[in-house]
């Protein structure tokens, strides 16, 4: 565990870089919180359920129109945008001014690690990893040479 202290110290070093106010308790517990959740395929603290998919507590979920992006994140057991309960579908429609398919319009980021991923790939994945272009097809072909 001699590795600690130096994982600790760049922790603390991008909290303040990013004037983040958490305490480095409460981002480790949110670390092991999320670590469980891939980990044993159970949420384990609060989070929002859409349809089939979990987003746990802090997740981000981002919108593109007419060039601005508009962002909600998830609170607990709660979708927030610009500090309203919404659901994504409504979220959509605020922000898109029409009827919009909420699940092609929404791109997700369930941790900082992530890249922003369409909803649409997180559902066709069940909630698990989302399907990459290319990967699945050289599964495919190793399957078939093996």
């Amino acid at each position: 565990m001699k590795k600690t202290h130096r994982i600790y110290a760049e922790l603390d070093y991008q909290m303040r870089k990013r004037e983040d106010r958490r305490s480095v308790e409460e981002i480790t517990l949110i670390a092991l919180l999320e670590w469980m959740a891939r980990n044993y395929g159970q949420p384990t603290n609060h989070g929002y359920q859409w349809k089939d998919l979990f987003l746990p507590h802090g997740s981000s979920l981002r919108i593109s129109h007419r060039g601005m992006c508009y962002f909600a994140q998830v609170e607990g057991d709660l979708l927030i945008a610009e500090g309203k309960i919404v659901t994504p579908s409504a979220w959509a429609r605020d922000v898109c001014g029409s009827v919009r398919n909420a699940w092609r319009d929404i791109c997700i980021r369930r941790t900082f690690r992530e890249g922003w991923t369409p909803a649409s790939a997180w559902r066709a994945a069940a909630g698990e990893q989302p399907k990459r272009p290319g990967i699945n097809r050289r599964r495919r072909a190793r399957r078939l040479t093996d």
